[in-house]
């Protein structure tokens, strides 16, 4: 009987390892019958999952701007200070731009030393006049190598209301601007030297008058003080344009850009082309526009907008401000021919990107989709003029926003 059992159980130990040693397992064949149901069906997936990752990116993409300005506007009110975002132009294509960074307003300038003056005379353009730093020497007018403004900041005299805007530096006397690649005044590209320094500036209004100042040819040596030609020693006081904080800057995700072309005012659009915050040409024999200067957006203390940064002028703010978040192919060309897009749709032509929308009497920020009202040979419902495609963020219809 124990002979037996123990028969039957070595049976039994024998069948079940001939039954593990024949498992079964994939065939090369069957192998290659997954794998390809499994591209055809990644194949079938993945042009209907593209335009969803492409619509989230574009949403991220806005909620980022929109996050950053609003910070900024929140910074404003808390530190009583003119706070505001640097949209800073790309040097290989500059009407798009992908980092933003926060700016705060620098202390108004009025030279290095207590009492430090300047001299100004009329030169023959209109408006166009010759502002001189005496060299160092007498401590009650002298100023420093240093001279940190910028082309275009305001300058006012005696503090009155008249102000004038920085051209450039004129450090040989000729009435021109010097040249200079970045239009910072008293950086390494300017050669301000030991001798005194000379600034041109521009009357704003343009049909400004200020009496009492003859005109003087540009070259001319300065007499001295009292002759009748140019003024008595002024003070200065310089508003120079707003600096970067030590926030860290935002930089836009993938291939998705702001387009600063179809950016801007309703004005703009209208008064086009250009219609957008296009850059200026400051070197015609050159291709390309040269023009490095921020978009800049300043909120007031409270809250409002007070003023816009674009070529390298402060310009007043009373209408709503529009900044477009669209793709990187769809920006035009540097001659402004067609986009790099398959389709040949600009960004304000695609109705998948999205508004930024700034009111400047509340500084409120919210985004907007476009709004397409027509139907394109490629079968995509685009809009039909630019101000078309501001409807919904027009009449602030927007996905979000403060």
């Amino acid at each position: 009987m124990k002979c037996r059992v123990r028969e039957a159980r070595q049976n039994h130990r024998l069948l079940v390892g001939a039954r593990l040693s024949h498992r079964g397992g994939l065939t090369l064949l069957e192998l290659l019958v997954v794998i390809t149901i499994m591209l055809i069906l990644l194949a079938v997936m993945v042009p209907r999952l593209r335009p969803m990752m492409e619509e989230r990116r574009m949403r991220e993409a806005a909620r980022t701007v929109n996050v950053f300005f609003a910070a900024a506007r929140s910074r404003a009110l808390e530190t009583g200070r003119p706070v505001g975002v640097a949209i800073e132009r790309l040097k290989i294509q500059s009407d798009a731009a992908v980092t933003l960074r926060m700016v705060e307003v620098p202390p108004v300038y009025a030279g290095d030393v207590i009492g430090a003056r300047v001299r100004v005379r009329r030169l023959g353009p209109p408006n166009l006049f010759q502002m001189l730093f005496p060299a160092p020497g007498d401590v009650a007018t002298m100023l420093t190598q240093v001279v940190p403004v910028h082309v275009g900041d305001l300058v006012r005299l005696e503090y009155q209301g008249v102000t004038y805007r920085v051209v450039g530096l004129d450090a040989n006397f000729d009435g021109t601007p010097d040249a200079d690649s970045d239009d910072i005044i008293g950086d390494p590209g300017f050669a301000v030297g030991v001798n005194p320094v000379a600034m041109l500036v521009k009357l704003e209004p343009p049909d400004g008058v200020v009496p009492g100042w003859p005109s003087a040819a540009p070259n001319a040596p300065w007499p001295p003080q009292g002759s009748g030609v140019g003024s008595r020693l002024l003070a200065f006081q310089i508003e120079r344009r707003p600096e970067p904080t030590a926030a860290a800057p935002v930089r836009l995700p993938g291939r998705t850009v702001i387009d600063l072309t179809a950016s801007g005012t309703d004005s703009m659009a209208l008064t086009g082309p250009p219609s957008g915050f296009v850059p200026v040409d400051k070197d015609g024999a050159t291709a390309g526009m040269q023009d490095p200067s921020p978009v800049i957006v300043m909120f007031n203390p409270d809250g409002r907008v007070s003023k816009v940064y674009y070529q390298d002028t402060p310009r007043a703010v009373t209408e709503v401000l529009y900044f477009l978040v669209g793709r990187w192919e769809r920006i035009p060309s540097e001659s402004g021919g067609p986009p790099l897009a398959e389709d040949g749709l600009y960004n304000w032509q695609d109705i998948t990107n999205f508004w930024i929308v700034i009111n400047p009497n509340t500084g409120l920020v919210l985004s907007a989709p476009l709004l397409g009202d027509t139907v394109a040979a490629t079968g995509l419902k685009t809009p039909s003029s630019l101000l078309v495609a501001r409807d919904d963020a027009r009449n602030m219809r927007g996905i979000g926003g403060r």
